[in-house]
């Protein structure tokens, strides 16, 4: 595999990463948002 190709698939990977921890972080701080994304409903 080529060394730009190795950097680019690393950038994407990190951005992803990042993109997750900010959804968990997003998820923890108001839950009901991340239900509200996945369609579903909270009852109880």
């Amino acid at each position: 595999m080529k060394p730009n190709w190795r950097w680019f698939l690393t950038g994407v990977g990190v951005a992803m990463a990042v993109l997750l921890l900010a959804v968990i972080f997003m998820a923890y701080q108001r839950p009901e948002l991340l239900l509200d994304w996945a369609n579903l409903r909270y009852c109880g």
